[in-house]
């Protein structure tokens, strides 16, 4: 049977059967769709080029600039982010994109750059509002992620492993929009949070986002440490830290950054005392056993 026989029945099974499949028929037929090699997702482009420059000990803040000066979007919240308040305590405003990436540094710079190639990188089946709160939440969990791990500083915790298990850690709810159910963000559910939500797309699909995130990240090569941290970061009560921090990162940010409509909003948000605030509640509550 061809890959595109499989993706025919797949929507034949989720849209005209009038009666509902079992779980198993229902997590076979999206693993067979999600699996179809022919009409694979794939990263987007700038976001494996910018990561490969940061990666890059030689590259320099002109490399940086030189693959994000093509991108309209992408300056122009840097721009943005570079004359908020906190970077721009004396109000001196800058128009230059270097200038921009000067002030913010390699590392925000970078963060921010990232965001934006996932967030016009994907076709999703969505409103660009939608699209925009999805990448933002990404972001600021990426963010609060990094930071508490890089407070705790513990051996064979690396803040840039959480970064990206926290950055795709919904990863798998991208895909299912895309490979598995068009309508996905249409859905009541997709409005649910943490058990809710997994419960619900387990009884749609037969299988969650958390696993569909692994299932791409594992296709895409990513690393089995952030792609581990994906599959188990709505785990009830998770064993590995890493994973702890990554569910507490999305708890902290869907309570306290939902207003937070852009990745620049939440940028600026979380340098007004939101990092600090979410190590201290995850020292009180997450390594209290909590």
């Amino acid at each position: 049977m061809t890959t595109v026989t499989f993706f025919y029945l797949g929507l034949w099974h989720f849209f005209c059967l009038p009666v509902p499949m079992n779980q198993n028929t229902l997590r076979q037929t999206s693993l067979n769709i999600l699996n179809m090699v022919d009409n694979m997702p794939t990263l987007p482009d700038r976001f494996v080029k910018i990561q490969a420059i940061l990666d890059d000990p030689d590259s320099t803040l002109s490399d940086l600039t030189a693959m994000i000066q093509t991108d309209h979007a992408t300056s122009a919240t840097l721009l943005k982010a570079a004359n908020s308040s906190f970077y721009n305590p004396l109000g001196a405003p800058v128009s230059n994109l270097a200038y921009a990436i000067s002030r913010l540094g390699r590392q925000e710079t970078g963060d921010i750059a990232l965001s934006m190639s996932l967030l016009y990188g994907f076709a999703i089946p969505a409103g660009i509002g939608l699209i925009r709160r999805l990448w933002s939440n990404a972001y600021a969990v990426a963010q609060i992620g990094r930071f508490i791990t890089q407070q705790l500083n513990l051996k064979g915790l690396d803040p840039e492993t959480v970064f990206m298990a926290c950055l795709l850690h919904d990863i798998g709810r991208v895909i299912l929009s895309m490979r598995v159910d068009m309508s996905y963000f249409e859905k009541p559910f997709s409005a649910l949070e943490g058990q809710a939500l997994i419960s619900a797309e387990v009884e749609a699909y037969g299988i969650d986002h958390a696993e569909v995130g692994q299932i791409i990240l594992k296709a895409w090569g990513i690393p089995s440490d952030i792609h581990d941290i994906v599959a188990a970061h709505h785990q009830i009560s998770p064993t590995l830290l890493a994973t702890k921090t990554c569910k507490f990162a999305d708890s902290f940010a869907l309570e306290y950054l939902h207003t937070a409509l852009s990745i620049e909003d939440v940028q600026i948000k979380l340098k007004e005392g939101l990092l600090e605030q979410a190590y201290e509640s995850f020292c009180e509550t997450a390594l209290s056993g909590d």
